[in-house]
């Protein structure tokens, strides 16, 4: 599964743009944006800014959660390329609430 992971990954700045230019939605802890994938299969991208958690051990399970979310949703997100924001200014969101807002994404979708 190692190499499925990579697969499924957003990178490059030309890439994060092309999804910038996207729709956009928000909820308490995140902003997605979104738009139709360019490959078969959709990708997705997490930002955690040093300004909003200095520490890169926080940063790092924080990215981690949301790849974990985004594998349990793929079948929902399919053909989408995504970008996860997690905004400044807030303590680092526990596991249940961020499933929650990738419920509430999902259903959005849907």
């Amino acid at each position: 599964m190692p190499g499925k992971v990579k697969k499924s990954r957003l990178t490059g700045q030309t890439a994060f743009k092309a999804v910038y230019a996207g729709a956009r939605y928000a909820t308490a802890d995140l902003v997605y944006y979104y738009t139709r994938a360019t490959l078969p299969q959709g990708r997705v991208g997490v930002v955690v800014g040093k300004k909003a958690f200095a520490g890169a051990v926080v940063r790092n399970r924080i990215k981690r959660r949301l790849r974990e979310l985004y594998r349990q949703f793929v079948a929902v997100l399919a053909g989408l390329d995504l970008v996860i924001v997690v905004k400044t200014g807030r303590q680092e969101p526990e596991y249940r609430s961020l499933e929650r807002q990738f419920k509430t994404l999902a259903g959005k979708l849907q």
